[in-house]
């Protein structure tokens, strides 16, 4: 067997490298297993292929000698008010849309305005802006904290101080269109030619179920990118992807689709040299409501994140890629705690804290609410996590919700439990500590139901804190006592996302948190 695939595999080698030869030059061809459903960002959270390229922002987060920075983009320079509350802005000078309209102050107050009067995706931000709430309620018509003072220059004014805006403003959501090219068409978002933005591609086609193309932006403001032209190929099967990359058709495959044996038995093994990876800069963890019966006790929920056998998740799952987490904010994310102890794998010691919690005869029951729509890696994890808990006496079961189901179960605040993976879209640990534990609507909205009201508090004015490093002492603080004392969050791993490159790649930088949306320009040609 071993034989057959390494005869195929240089055969697959030969016949790339004769394609390779007759390629169009300048020209990067990947595929996705799934089409877009937009290009718009106040439409989506998922489909951020287009805008990430098409379109800039006012920040970028780049990995930098491997660590995740938040850069200037569109934004030149920027100074913040004592109070943390006031951001005065200074726009690049020089930057056109790619039909020639200038960029303007102007279009970034429309950019942040328009998510909040569409009101579908993407309001989390602009409704920290003073006003941002009556404008997304249709009670007034702009943004009383958005003040244009000329084409160039602006202020932003937040209802709080929050010393993570900055790194929230380099995320695809916050994106910035022409307002005027957006008042003269009526296809944004789903009409390549009506989708514009400054960045260093322009959108020429997007046949659905089949492939999007994007070409260089000649009028880009920034560094010529080696890449002219992407075609992305809608390409639902992952062996069909695998055979395409293989006789030379694509120069850059996503391996997270493809069969985890393949990727053991072909790319790690012949094209090891080829592999490029990056943390997904996210969790995957387990959530416990703190007012069930059984989990509002925290030696119960101790006694669950020490059953976890979490390397077994990471060899059994993932083959190996990916990483242990120990706490709520992810490696690759500014703030994380290195030195965080976690919970060690250790069932005699779980099955010890059950029986002084009185359970020692296998009285805990609940359940583990799986969404349908998770990724096959995290269902998994729910069989592994539920077969852990039994060999302690706690029985999980496994109940399956549809999408829409789970979301409304867990916002009621009286789901069990459950098993999920949070990415990062920004680089601050805001992005989750604020989300899950910042206020007691966050907490039950997520049935979570945190119990520590002082510590929900602490959270929430973290934010304010403008010295850098008395608020990462602050957030990894909280994170100590979430975890380590309350047991509030099990975290486990966040995995590798590994991709390989063609013949016809020098190098290729994936994006910083993971996703498999990347930037076109981060890619080298030979």
């Amino acid at each position: 067997m071993k034989k057959w695939l390494s005869l195929l595999l240089v055969l697959a080698l030969f016949l790339g490298s004769a394609a390779a030869e007759s390629v169009e030059p300048g020209l990067l061809r990947a595929a996705v297993r799934y089409d877009i459903s937009t290009m718009d960002v106040a439409e989506t959270t998922d489909n951020y292929l287009i805008p990430l390229n098409v379109m800039d922002r006012l920040f970028e987060t780049r990995l930098v000698d491997g660590k995740a920075q938040v850069l200037n983009s569109l934004a030149a320079d920027y100074s913040v008010s004592e109070d943390g509350r006031t951001y005065r802005f200074t726009l690049r000078d020089g930057v056109v849309f790619s039909n020639g309209s200038p960029l303007t102050a102007s279009d970034v107050q429309f950019s942040f305005e328009r998510l909040l009067k569409v009101g579908r995706q993407n309001t989390d931000i602009p409704l920290e802006i003073e006003g941002g709430e009556a404008l997304l309620k249709g009670e007034a018509d702009s943004l009383k904290g958005f003040q244009v003072e000329d084409d160039t220059r602006f202020t932003i004014t937040l209802t709080e101080p929050n010393a993570g805006f900055t790194a929230e403003l380099s995320s695809p959501a916050m994106s910035i269109v022409d307002a005027e090219t957006m008042a003269q068409v009526t296809g944004f978002g789903k009409v390549p030619a009506d989708t514009i933005g400054s960045g260093p591609y322009i959108v020429t086609e997007w046949v659905a179920n089949d492939h999007y193309t994007l070409v260089q932006n000649e009028r880009y403001w920034g560094p010529e990118p080696s890449v002219k032209k992407v075609i992305i190929r809608v390409e639902p099967d992952a062996g069909t992807q695998n055979l395409k990359f293989q006789s030379g058709e694509l120069d850059l495959i996503d391996l997270e689709s493809l069969d985890s044996a393949i990727v053991a038995s072909v790319y790690k093994t012949g094209m090891a040299d080829r592999i490029v990876s990056t943390p997904r800069v996210g969790v995957i963890f387990m959530m416990m409501n703190e007012e069930n019966e059984f989990l509002k006790d925290v030696r119960v929920r101790r006694a669950i994140g020490m059953a976890v056998n979490v390397d077994a998740v990471i060899q059994g799952v993932f083959m190996g890629d990916a990483i242990r987490e120990k706490g709520i904010i992810p490696t690759g994310i500014w703030g994380h705690n290195d030195a965080l102890e976690g919970f060690a794998y250790d069932p005699e010691g779980a099955r010890k804290l059950l029986a002084e919690a009185g359970y020692a005869d296998g009285q805990i029951h609940f359940e583990i609410s799986m969404d349908t729509s998770s990724s096959t890696a995290v269902q998994l994890i729910c069989a592994s996590v539920s077969q852990n808990l039994e060999a302690v006496g706690i029985r999980a079961e496994i109940v399956s919700y549809e999408h829409s189901a789970w979301l409304a179960h867990r916002g009621t605040g009286k789901m069990d439990s459950f098993m999920a993976t949070w990415s990062m879209d920004y680089n601050d640990p805001a992005n989750v500590m604020y989300t899950f534990f910042g206020s007691e609507a966050n907490s039950k909205g997520r049935s979570l139901n945190y119990a520590d009201t002082d510590i929900i508090h602490r959270v929430a004015a973290a934010r304010a804190i403008v010295d850098d490093a008395a608020r990462m002492q602050e957030y990894q603080a909280l994170e100590e006592k979430l975890i380590q004392e309350d047991a509030a969050w099990i975290p486990l791993c966040t995995n590798l996302h590994l991709y390989c490159m063609g013949d016809r790649v020098a190098s290729f930088a994936p994006h910083w948190a993971g996703f498999s949306d990347f930037y076109a320009a981060d890619v080298v040609l030979k």
